[in-house]
């Protein structure tokens, strides 16, 4: 199934509180930015394969240039035996030069939420889905990818407002779908939680 109309039935059943279409949003852990992520707690949990998003996770949306607190991050999370790779639904020529700069794997045009693209990922990592981490701003594809691969999730809040003609229309879709959960009091944004707390 094309992931936009994976994300579309998923926004539309969640809209219509389904139960397990629900529960496949909710991440494991929410936190404003990937600096406040836990990553001691992750390494405990023997999380320590770690796949990171791009835009508006990482960087502001189509943003190539990586400031050096990120690649600073990265170095330490690796010196820290994290095994990284960032993945991407956009094209190799976004996704590539910051890869470079960061000295990562990576993958593009990945089809997020869709179960190919973390093969793929952790395949890359070689990695198992007990210590896999999917880190991400989207619900419909970093989330609800994960959950239904079986990862651990991670959800951020997104870097800035602006998104692109590609992440627009879900990104729509997630604020409308935020204000429904919030009202259902199974997600409101900023109340920041780790599992444990939540």
């Amino acid at each position: 199934m094309g992931k936009n109309i994976k994300m579309l039935k998923c926004f539309f059943k969640v809209m219509l509180n389904n139960k397990e279409e629900t529960k496949k949003i909710i991440p494991q852990m929410y936190v404003k930015n990937i600096y406040e992520i836990d990553y001691g707690y992750l390494k405990k949990n023997k999380l320590t394969n770690l796949i990171f998003d791009i835009d508006n996770t990482l960087l502001p949306t189509d943003d190539k240039q990586v400031p050096d607190k990120l690649k600073k991050m990265f170095k330490n999370l690796e010196q820290q035996n994290f095994t990284i790779c960032i993945m991407s639904n956009n094209k190799e020529e976004r996704v590539k030069p910051v890869a470079i700069a960061l000295n990562t794997s990576y993958l593009y045009k990945s089809d997020k939420p869709n179960k190919e693209a973390f093969d793929k990922a952790l395949n890359l990592l070689q990695s198992k889905k007990e210590n896999t981490v999917m880190i991400g701003d989207q619900m419909m594809s970093d989330i609800k990818g994960a959950n239904d691969y079986g990862i651990y999730s991670i959800l951020t809040d997104p870097l800035t407002s602006i998104n692109n003609l590609k992440t627009k229309t879900s990104r729509i879709l997630q604020n409308i779908m935020e204000k429904h959960l919030k009202k259902k009091n199974l997600f409101i944004t900023k109340q920041y939680y780790t599992k444990e707390e939540k």
